[in-house]
């Protein structure tokens, strides 16, 4: 189900203000007529620098809610916000070329340099994302095998169709280029491969697996990278017909996929949780002695690698299920059938049917050492 009650955060809220206010600006500087003016390029200094920064400066506190770099939804959003920052120092290195130096469109230079460094940060990110929604277990499938190899395949033959045989009219030429554009051009078109075939493998083996309260903040963050996608290939049209200017049409499009990356990294936000998690919880390993203690222990121990400590946060809202951080023990109490049927529950909310491969995975050997009545149909 598609909601958005992430748009009750205070902070999402600024960044939509925010974004309004930029949009509205650039409404006016190209209903105008301005090109090349201090008004274009101070847009693009706000929007496009300043913005992602605060951006993902929020996207780095939040990561740390996840677990930080020890799981795999921390990693995505430390690499995705990292890529924003990285997105947000280009656009203002690009700035001083055209305030500074009066260069109207500097390429290649050292703008180009960090732009370049924000693909392999966003693509270790939406990689890292996919593994937190289901990457594990679907790739162990004939079809995941079938879909990593052929993927990369039509990610760079969509690339080549849409930034070279229709943005650039099918000439593709290194003729009077030196080798530094030479670089530029063929790294650029590789990032953009990388973007493109890295959603396409999540949207074609993990959508109909994740749901839960996070499936629109990871709808929204792939919308935002296919932005951006269309908006690289509208520049490289441009630039290639001479008519690109600062705060054109691609740049708002960049602005927008930013902008929707920042918000769907900040919709991972989890209420309820405060952003110093206790490192306790970080560093609890309990000692089960029975066979179900065992059997909720790894289950938690095995969603805590995806989305770090907040699982074990999760976990101790499961009535009946006792953990004890200061005696390091784990108990479950009364019927454990019930009390796993809540616990797993409780993950699906967050990521959906993914959540449940990842349990079945965490518990398969162990599986034979429990009675089936104890155990709920889900994991039979």
């Amino acid at each position: 189900m598609f909601t958005l009650s992430y748009i009750k955060q205070r902070t999402i809220q600024i960044l939509v203000f925010g974004y309004a206010l930029f949009f509205l600006y650039w409404i006016w500087i190209y209903s105008t007529g301005q090109v090349g003016t201090l008004h274009n390029y101070l847009w693009g200094v706000f929007a496009q620098g300043i913005f992602p920064i605060i951006g993902a400066i929020y996207g780095f506190l939040l990561a740390r809610k996840w677990g930080f770099l020890s799981s795999s939804l921390g990693r995505a959003i430390f690499f995705l916000s990292a890529g924003n920052i990285l997105f947000g120092i280009a656009s203002l290195t690009w700035g001083y070329y055209n305030i500074i130096l009066s260069v109207e469109a500097p390429y290649p230079s050292l703008a180009d340099v960090v732009y370049l460094l924000s693909y392999p940060l966003w693509a270790m990110g939406l990689i890292n994302l996919g593994q937190g929604i289901g990457a594990g277990y679907k790739l162990r499938t004939f079809k995941g095998k079938a879909a990593l190899v052929l993927a990369p395949l039509v990610g760079i033959v969509l690339t080549y169709f849409v930034f070279i045989s229709i943005a650039q009219g099918g000439d593709f030429s290194f003729e009077g280029s030196n080798i530094i554009k030479i670089f530029f051009d063929i790294s650029y078109l590789l990032g953009d491969a990388v973007i493109i075939t890295t959603i396409g493998l999540i949207y074609g083996l993990f959508y109909k697996a994740f749901g839960g309260k996070f499936k629109s903040a990871i709808n929204i963050l792939l919308i935002g990278f296919f932005v951006e996608y269309l908006a690289d290939a509208i520049f490289s049209y441009t630039t290639t017909q001479g008519t690109y200017y600062t705060s054109d049409l691609s740049d708002l499009l960049l602005t927008l996929s930013v902008f929707l990356i920042v918000v769907g990294v900040g919709a991972l936000d989890i209420g309820g949780i405060t952003s110093r998690v206790r490192y306790e919880l970080t560093m609890f390993a309990p000692r089960a002695s029975a066979a179900i203690n065992n059997l909720v222990s790894e289950i938690i121990r095995e969603q805590a690698r995806v989305i770090g400590p907040i699982a074990w946060d999760e976990a101790m809202k499961i009535p009946g299920l006792n953990i004890d951080v200061k005696s390091n023990l784990l108990s479950v109490d009364g019927d454990s059938k019930v009390v796993l049927e809540k616990l797993m529950k409780r993950h699906e909310e967050l990521f959906g049917s993914a959540s449940l491969e990842i349990c079945k995975d965490a518990v398969r050997k162990t599986l034979s050492q429990i009675p089936q009545d104890q155990l709920p149909d889900v994991l039979r």
